[in-house]
């Protein structure tokens, strides 16, 4: 387990602004750009500015989105809109929504990670990177030589969650904003004895990338290429550390949905021969509408299966009749990464059976099984694909044997608020 610390984290200015809810913002990658537009016009000191801001046709190598973000931010700080906190404090933070039928209430702290140890990296991954949002957020934290947001990791059973739930008990909340249904708190923990026995509960513990993979990746990167400038030490010695939400790996506290697939190309294929391809590996059954396609692929979840949608109300259900047939296309790959849906979904139905062309330029990717309905029937899609959630043991199976999943393998829900805590390097 690396290194745990405190840190005096800059936050907004409560007595300049009364309504933070006006300020924050989903993290940058889940924001698309009607979004972008709808939060760059609720407030003027929305962190938007910062984590996400616009491109211009206009922009050059000296007025770009990371320049402006830079200026936004030392303005921010000039003015004391924002402001950093007197002491090194640990954040817990809690989001609280309904899941279904079922409150959850998933809890856990911000605070500083070490980003090595050693030389050696004993933060596990799940998912592959990509070079150009590797790319922007390296060109982000240059400019403002700050970790805007945290990235979210879990960690192995401890006594820190109680910990955590004792303190917010018997203190008030210095945040407390409802977004889109989730009612997201945050204390601050400064007191010598409770930031110690979280330093000690975090001893030893596995630390598994649930989401922040690019930002991760970049922290290291920006941490070498610091570490070899001849920037202060203080400010070599901070970039070591990486701001992260820290949440217990507990099934019970965490919400993971599928990122569904929908495809531009079918390669020419029709309906009849797509139905044709896939009758001698599936067992597949006509569904009346989204709802019991939906419901039905649920109650397959023991098994591989897929949810399917051609247009013109065509869905349908795919349920995998041997899974040694795609265990025979699927190679040079350990049986548990194997036997994940999304796997079968990519090697084998993509790429073997339907033979279409499996990249970003073709793939996209969308939560929400009504928007991916639309986007078919508006034909700016020829079909989607639906998946059932990747489960929180799975995710951490595949990490501990040193493998990363096919992109877009979990979405963890919900996302964590950007611009409720903020680690800017000394």
């Amino acid at each position: 387990m690396p290194t745990v610390r405190p840190f005096r984290a800059i936050r907004y200015n409560a007595e300049k602004l009364r309504d933070l809810s006006r300020v924050v913002a989903p993290p940058y990658d889940v924001i698309p750009i009607e979004e972008q537009d709808k939060l760059y016009s609720i407030h003027p000191n929305n962190v938007i500015r910062l984590i996400l801001n616009k491109i211009t046709p206009k922009d050059t190598g000296t007025d770009n989105r990371y320049v402006r973000a830079k200026e936004f931010f030392d303005l921010w700080l000039e003015k004391k809109i924002l402001v950093r906190d007197e002491k090194d404090s640990f954040y817990i933070y809690s989001q609280r929504y309904m899941d279904g039928k079922r409150t959850v209430d998933q809890v856990g702290f911000v605070g500083l990670m070490e980003l090595e140890s050693g030389g050696r990296d004993k933060v596990l991954p799940h998912e592959n990177t990509l070079a150009a949002p590797k790319k922007d957020r390296l060109n982000l934290t240059r400019a403002v030589m700050a970790n805007l947001e945290p990235i979210f990791v879990l960690y192995d059973d401890s006594p820190v969650t109680k910990l955590l739930n004792k303190y917010r008990a018997s203190h008030r909340a210095i945040i407390d904003i409802k977004r889109e249904g989730v009612k997201h708190s945050v204390w601050k923990v400064d007191d010598l004895k409770t930031v110690r026995a979280i330093e000690a509960g975090m001893k030893n513990k596995n630390i598994f990338i649930a989401d922040g993979h690019h930002r991760y990746e970049v922290a290291k990167m920006y941490s070498r290429e610091v570490l070899r400038s001849s920037l202060p030490k203080k400010l070599k010695d901070s970039a070591k550390y990486i701001m992260v939400y820290f949440v217990e790996s507990d099934e019970k506290m965490l919400t993971v949905l599928p990122a569904h697939r929908l495809i531009k190309e079918m390669n020419g294929l029709k309906k009849n021969d797509i139905i044709k391809k896939l009758t001698g590996f599936f067992h597949i059954e006509k569904a009346a509408g989204l709802k019991p396609m939906m419901a039905r692929l649920a109650s397959l979840r023991a098994g591989h299966a897929f949810g399917m949608y051609l247009g013109r109300n065509d869905f349908y259900t795919l349920r995998l009749n041997d899974v040694s047939e795609s265990d025979s296309v699927i190679r040079d790959k350990p049986e548990a990464w194997k036997h994940l849906d999304v796997s079968i979904l990519h090697i084998f139905i993509f790429q073997h059976v339907l033979r279409l062309r499996d990249d970003d330029d073709n793939i996209d990717f969308l939560k929400d099984p009504v928007r991916c309905v639309k986007a078919v029937d508006s034909g700016e899609f020829g079909s989607a694909f639906f998946l059932n959630p990747t489960k929180v043991s799975e995710v951490k199976k595949i990490a501990r044997m040193g493998e990363r999943m096919p992109r877009k393998s979990t979405y963890f829900y919900p996302k964590q608020l950007s611009g409720l805590v903020i680690n800017k390097f000394q």
